[in-house]
């Protein structure tokens, strides 16, 4: 079917306020395409393209079918979130791309369509990414998102119902308000309760009720949340007293104790609240599942793979890093041998044997380089459908969520996580392809080779990790200086002065690796590191390391080599 003038969008005249920005929207962008006004309309006779946020019962609530016929169109949904996505699903059809909140392309008419039904069901209930481009609403909604943590409105369909989603122990039962009076509430670590950097004793039964009161108290006071974090600090430091140790040993596993106290808290909350979903962590000391106690129906369990090296997929490599220390950045070094257990596939299928409700937090940057190049673009849909085959239900990718933008790839990732945590089987290369011809324009041809490059740059014994430093394996002279000459044909290729600051915005990537790897000594290192960092903030790169300040990280590259010395940066804080 050809469809050569804007056709009007026909809205029902109750419809709710979803189903009349998904309408804005297309009208808007019609319009574009067509050099044409397409009107929003009640009534309509004649070819037109028809909204119905009840008219189709599928499997899930941000799904939506499209029936495309030779007298209208019509998108159809059970919700008016999933008119949402049906209305930008149909714009998708018709050639339209909205790669980055700064890149929309849309197609000039005439327009071809193929004729029939299609439905689209999401691979995933709560599809979520922290890079800072995907949390403003406009944009997540145009991706299919329905992050926790972004900016979309009711208006744009609503969000998920999280309140925190988390590290809440010193929220919940703060230490500066209780240690002193009652040290007992907190972790016994080599046999002295901790004050600083501490845990909660999940047997304590005050611990227990304190918490059920301060997350019906979260509760009462945002009642158009229902999902609430009792969730551990953000490092170690377990508590390791009598009652707990015992716990632990029966279970197996420190999850242990989390699963059974995370538990109790939720039974409690719900009964005064029936709706209401408790989330916690398997992370760090507690990742391996329990072998007794299974998580009741309203816990949600959110596995974290942040000790997995992230340059192959989970299913293919077994290697992880050692002991992370996420307050100063570092972990570890990989073993350059295959594990022999894959210990978080492991847990992974663990878990999902005794958990309704799964979830994962991944992590898809380099938080203590966020410039630097991160070859983790061969293993992102892997895992995203290694998650789908275990029965998750939900997927947060962390990102780098600074408030400036992004480099090392960084919009090229966040579009293909936004793709895949919707369909992780749509072809990687055509979606590549996609994205780098309508962000880059005429310099799409080297910056594909560029994005092969670092898509191909790990053999099976070079890992990646998320605080590697660039003296990291895959990051040799060699492969920075291709990457370079890339760059540079790029830039000569690209022109118009868009693709070109967004190329440029790349090579600060190459230059950052490059600089850093540079002995102290080198002749003129601290005149390009001032160069740099000059050209960083004139194209927006806000952080180099995560929420550390510009200006003292910048101090951090010119006094150690590989920039090693992060601890000494300036520790900067904002809404997120």
């Amino acid at each position: 079917m050809i469809i050569r003038h804007a056709p009007p969008v026909l809205i029902p005249r109750d419809a709710p306020a979803p189903v009349g920005y998904a309408a804005k929207e297309l009208s808007r962008c019609l319009s574009v395409i067509f050099s044409e006004e397409a009107p929003v309309t009640g009534a309509y006779e004649g070819f037109h393209i028809a909204l119905d946020p009840a008219g189709a019962s599928l499997p899930a609530p941000d799904a939506f079918r499209l029936e495309i016929g030779p007298d209208r169109i019509r998108v159809l949904s059970g919700t008016p979130r999933g008119i949402v996505y049906g209305a930008y699903g149909l714009l998708e059809r018709m050639g339209c791309r909205f790669l980055a909140g700064d890149c929309e392309v849309l197609p000039r008419g005439p327009v071809t369509l193929e004729e029939g039904v299609r439905d689209e069901v999401p691979a995933f209930y709560a599809r979520e990414l922290f890079w800072r481009d995907a949390m403003d609403g406009a944009f997540a909604v145009k991706l299919r998102l329905n992050s926790a943590r972004s900016t979309i409105t009711p208006e744009m369909g609503g969000k998920l119902g999280f309140y925190n989603f988390s590290h809440s122990f010193d929220a919940l039962v703060p230490p500066s308000r209780w240690f002193d009076s009652h040290p007992e509430y907190f972790s016994m670590v080599d046999g002295v309760r901790r004050r600083e950097r501490t845990q909660l004793c999940l047997t304590n039964p005050d611990v227990k009720w304190l918490c059920v009161d301060g997350v019906k108290k979260w509760a009462r006071e945002n009642p158009g949340r229902s999902i609430f974090s009792v969730a551990m600090n953000d490092w170690y430091s377990p508590c390791a007293c009598p009652e707990c140790a015992a716990v632990d040993a029966e279970e197996g596993s420190r999850a242990g104790t989390m699963i059974r106290f995370v538990n109790q808290v939720a039974e409690e909350a719900e009964k005064e609240f029936p709706g209401i979903m408790i989330h916690t962590f398997a992370y760090l000391y507690c990742r391996r599942p329990p072998r007794v106690t299974r998580p009741r129906h309203n816990v949600i369990v959110r596995l974290c793979s942040i000790e997995c090296c992230f340059a192959h997929p989970i299913r293919e490599c077994g290697c992880q890093s050692g002991s992370i220390d996420v307050q100063y950045g570092s972990a570890r070094a990989f073993r350059g041998e295959k594990q022999s257990e894959n210990a978080f596939l492991r847990d992974l299928r663990g878990w999902s044997e005794i958990c309704d409700n799964l979830f994962i937090w991944d992590y898809t940057t380099n938080y203590a380089n966020y410039l630097l190049p991160f070859p983790n673009l061969g293993a992102l849909r892997a895992n995203l459908q290694l998650f789908r085959d275990t029965k998750v239900k939900g997927v947060f990718e962390q990102g780098n969520f600074s408030l400036g933008k992004v480099s090392a790839l960084g919009a090229l990732k966040t579009w293909l996580l936004a793709k895949w945590l919707w369909d992780p089987d749509l072809d990687e290369d055509a979606l590549t392809k996609d994205f780098v011809s309508g962000y880059y324009g005429p310099a799409a041809g080297p910056m594909l080779e560029y994005v092969s490059l670092w898509r191909h740059a790990c053999g099976p014994d070079d890992h990646a990790g998320i605080y590697d430093t660039s003296d990291a394996p895959y990051l040799t002279d060699a492969r920075l200086a291709e990457a370079d000459a890339l760059i540079k044909k790029a830039l000569d290729a690209a022109g118009d002065d868009v693709y070109r600051e967004r190329v440029e915005r790349e090579r600060l990537s190459v230059r950052y690796a490059v600089l850093t790897r540079l002995p102290l000594d080198a002749p003129g290192r601290d005149d390009l590191i001032d160069a740099f960092a000059r050209d960083a903030r004139a194209l927006g790169i806000t952080e180099l390391f995560e929420r550390k300040s510009m200006d003292s990280s910048v101090a951090v590259m010119k006094t150690s080599r590989y920039a090693l010395d992060r601890k000494n940066a300036e520790a900067i804080s904002y809404p997120i």
